[in-house]
């Protein structure tokens, strides 16, 4: 149910990735942790832990059991190595073992874009939630809302590159009819999110490594797209703003 990654280290700079981006959106995890009582759980599922990220998070708020999946082994081996005191299983997101009405919390981060068929998968998640238990997207991007000037192309070619890999770079503004229509009472909001100067001059180089590896640039131009992101961003002249979705839903 989840496309697979093309041409991904698994190692170190793929957790790299992943701790940046959680960074971005740190204060909203906590308002939403906040607001669903996630101090209060006793059982917590996370689908699509990674390399554990979030995970760890999870296992320093709270004195829960938690169970965390993810669909890749070598994901789930640097998860281990990671974080300790939580069940890792690899496991998909359209067909859990888990019975019904397990856990109290089902969590997840960045991963609906991936998904192939996100209305499986979020009935499964549903499926074993307990009743008036929480369904929560911690965060899932909508790259139409991109917006960067002066306008270098980023994120006309990021959304090439998603779709190319099988993702859904528009799933943001779609999350609340999901969750909707999977019967649950949601509640959403949106992440602004401009990069300041210390995000661009640390991830710009990244970002475009990632439209490299896709094949959506060659070399030559990855080098030139650098030099000229660099110069601008030194003048502090580059912005770059995306929305970020959060929602959760109680069932």
């Amino acid at each position: 149910m989840i496309k697979e990654l093309n041409n991904v280290d698994w190692g170190p700079k793929i957790h790299e990735q992943f701790v940046r981006q959680a960074k971005w959106t740190k204060s909203f995890r906590n308002q939403i942790y906040r607001q669903v009582g996630l101090n209060k759980a006793r059982k917590i599922l996370e689908i699509g832990c990674g390399t554990g990220v979030i995970t760890a998070e999870l296992r320093e708020k709270t004195d829960a059991k938690i169970v965390a999946i993810d669909h890749d082994e070598k994901m789930i081996n640097e998860a281990k190595r990671n974080v300790q005191g939580v069940e890792f299983l690899v496991a998909d997101a359209a067909d859990l073992s888990m019975n019904d009405k397990t856990f109290d919390f089902v969590v997840s981060q960045y991963l609906f874009l991936w998904l192939s068929d996100p209305k499986v998968a979020l009935n499964e998640m549903v499926r074993v939630c307990k009743k008036r238990g929480y369904v929560i997207a911690l965060a899932e991007p909508d790259y139409g809302g991109w917006l960067e000037y002066p306008e270098y192309e980023l994120g006309a070619s990021h959304i090439e590159s998603l779709k190319k890999e099988g993702a859904d770079p528009f799933i943001g503004r779609k999350i609340q009819t999901l969750f909707e229509a999977a019967g649950l009472d949601t509640q959403i909001s949106i992440i602004a999110q401009v990069w300041d100067k210390h995000n661009l001059v640390n991830n710009i180089e990244e970002e475009w490594e990632r439209v490299l590896e896709a094949g959506i640039i060659s070399q030559e131009d990855f080098i030139a797209k650098v030099k000229l992101e660099k110069k601008t961003i030194e003048k502090n002249q580059r912005m770059i703003f995306m929305p970020v979705f959060t929602a959760f839903g109680k069932k």
